[in-house]
């Protein structure tokens, strides 16, 4: 028996979290589906960038932000059936508003704001379809969860 592989790039993906209970996304287009998809901005990693260097660039590039906190969430396997390929996942926080650099590829990108409770929502209704984001937004709900405990327990 024969098993297709496919050889692709590993990428990283981020978890933004924008203030208390934001969440920063892309509505993105995807030329193999022919259609738009709400994602987590990510990236390949290029040749000898480390994974979270990767995801500070991407961050950067489809929103324009930048992060002051990293947390690295873990890793996964995308498509296990075809490829070897991981996805690298990090949380983001105390981000700072900078310039877009997409690439030219990019274009058309837009950048989405949307309420944490919206966000896993939508995740959870599958409407986020984007396989990596939904895959890295389940690793991240349980550090999120802790992260809105600890800002209501400093208010009270």
């Amino acid at each position: 028996m024969v098993h297709p592989r496919l050889l692709v790039d590993n990428f990283s993906i981020v978890v933004p979290v924008l203030g208390r209970d934001k969440l920063v996304m892309v509505w993105n287009y995807r030329h193999a589906i022919q259609g738009w998809e709400l994602e987590l901005p990510a990236g390949h990693i290029e040749n000898g960038e480390s994974p979270e260097a990767c995801a500070r660039r991407e961050l950067e590039e489809e929103t324009g932000y930048s992060a002051g906190s990293w947390k690295r969430l873990g890793w996964f396997h995308p498509s296990p059936g075809i490829s070897s390929q991981r996805a690298y996942a990090y949380l983001a926080r105390n981000l700072k508003r900078g310039v877009l650099h997409r690439e030219p590829y990019e274009f058309g990108m837009e950048v989405k704001t949307l309420g944490l409770r919206d966000a896993y929502r939508r995740l959870w209704r599958g409407e986020i379809i984007h396989s990596p984001t939904a895959s890295a937004l389940g690793i991240a709900q349980l550090g999120i969860l802790r992260m809105k405990r600890a800002i209501v327990s400093r208010r009270s």
